[in-house]
């Protein structure tokens, strides 16, 4: 128990350690009424804006204990069109749009991560693969000002510092990627990336899960869960649902189900991250 203590303290320590910086903070426009494809906790009407995908040189920001994020993909609801998908970004601190305390940088240096079929749903709800890079910066002041409106967002972009492989215990990592119907879990097909993920929309009572695997992990974190509510205006009426997203890569199909690791190291986050309030 002693040595648990211990180790406790010493990660609560590591969090406290992140040096203070400001980050820019932005989202493009559309995304207002499509937050949910992010996977990050709401934001104000403030940071949607139209020029969001321009270097910033201006505009909104905020003080940040820990890196500052940018994350750019592809609009699913282009894709398979004869036009290039309209590219999404969004700026911000890390621990502001996701609650949690990353250990991907210390106070210096970057971090980015970048996939080329992430799966995500159009507003068809057919599953697509978009380009997704989430990058996490902490060199300098106002560091996530890159700029993004190029055909190929990537171009002129280093995504770099990937330290994360796919590989657990020297064998691919697997995870389970299907979609079962509205309430139950699922044990079905498989891929294989850097991390293996699950997402589940609570609503009246009832869940809709999926599964699959990634590249891209916005948490930040190997093995974590994050819960955030999300609302919704279908034909004006206004509808809360509850959007849950756990990353991992702790054991092989580590996305089955319920995880105590995945448990633990999400409390784990939330309690240093109080620290920070």
């Amino acid at each position: 128990m002693k040595l648990f203590v211990l180790f406790f303290g010493s990660l609560v320590s590591v969090g406290l350690c992140q040096t203070t910086r400001n980050c820019y903070t932005c989202a493009s426009t559309d995304l207002r009424n499509k937050w949910y494809l992010t996977g990050l906790a709401p934001v104000p009407d403030s940071y949607f804006s139209g020029t969001c995908s321009n270097r910033a040189t201006s505009g909104n920001r905020e003080s940040c204990s820990g890196p500052c994020l940018t994350m750019v993909f592809d609009n699913p609801d282009e894709i398979g069109s004869s036009q290039t998908p309209t590219t999404y970004v969004v700026r911000g601190c890390h621990r502001t749009l996701t609650n949690v305390v990353t250990d991907r940088i210390t106070n210096n240096g970057d971090f980015c991560e970048l996939d080329n079929t992430y799966r995500m749903a159009d507003r068809r709800g057919n599953v697509v693969n978009v380009r997704m890079m989430s990058m996490l910066c902490g060199d300098q002041d106002l560091c996530n000002d890159s700029e993004f409106i190029q055909p190929d967002f990537m171009n002129g972009v280093t995504c770099a510092n990937q330290t994360n492989n796919n590989l657990l215990n020297n064998t691919p990592l697997n995870c389970y990627e299907c979609t079962p119907s509205e309430g139950y879990n699922c044990h079905e097909s498989k891929c294989t990336k850097k991390y293996c993920l699950k997402q589940q929309v609570k609503l009246d009572g009832g869940f809709q899960l999926t599964k699959t695997c990634t590249n891209v992990n916005i948490l930040g974190l190997d093995n974590s869960c994050q819960t955030y509510d999300v609302f919704t205006n279908p034909g004006g009426v206004a509808v809360k649902s509850q959007y849950t997203q756990c990353y991992c890569k702790d054991r092989q199909f580590c996305n089955f189900g319920s995880s105590l690791s995945v448990f633990f190291s999400s409390l784990l986050s939330f309690i240093i991250s109080l620290r920070y309030l």
